[in-house]
């Protein structure tokens, strides 16, 4: 019975559009919490600049990077980057690596018209002085998360076990 109200309870999540951020997992093995953490910032600013590297949380956040995408069918060309989070974490005596490296594209109207249609009980997230406050440039600027790097992820976390490795023969 409990599996059974398990799986409706996460089929409705995802009918109703919650998503689970899903990021690409990778043991480290015994190699030290604070090691990995090092390597794995190291690793990141190669690819991305680091935004933020918390290591009581294990969180390295990546400022967005400009990609040239392919045109879209919809959309045609527009801006595109990538995005990325590490997480550092450790279970037992074991350090793993989590990440996720996303694709977005610049919002255009087109995207914003194929949203699904939803009912908004929250209050707003803006003041009706905000709302005709002008925007920068950078706030007026909406991205839509596209889909994941799935090889670069692959890359870099290859690049953070060789990394590491040197550690593990020690």
């Amino acid at each position: 019975m409990r599996t059974l109200t398990f799986v409706a309870l996460v089929g409705t999540l995802a009918a109703g559009g919650c998503q689970f951020e899903r990021y690409r997992s990778q043991p480290l093995g015994d190699v030290g919490y604070a090691r990995a953490f090092a390597v794995g910032k190291t690793v990141m600013s190669q690819y991305f600049s680091i935004a933020s590297a918390d290591p009581e949380t294990g969180k390295i956040i990546c400022r967005p990077e400009p990609v040239t995408a392919a045109r879209d069918r919809l959309l045609g060309s527009s801006p595109a980057r990538h995005s990325a989070t590490m997480r550092i974490r450790q279970k037992g005596d074991e350090v793993f690596a989590d990440l996720r490296v996303e694709i977005q594209r610049q919002d255009s109207a087109a995207i914003r018209y194929m949203q699904p249609v939803t009912v908004d009980t929250e209050l707003p997230s803006r003041t009706p002085a905000q709302e005709t406050a002008p925007l920068t440039a950078e706030q007026d600027q909406a991205w839509q998360t596209t889909g994941r790097n799935e090889s670069l992820e692959r890359t870099i976390l290859a690049d953070l076990l060789n990394g590491l490795a040197p550690a593990r023969l020690e």
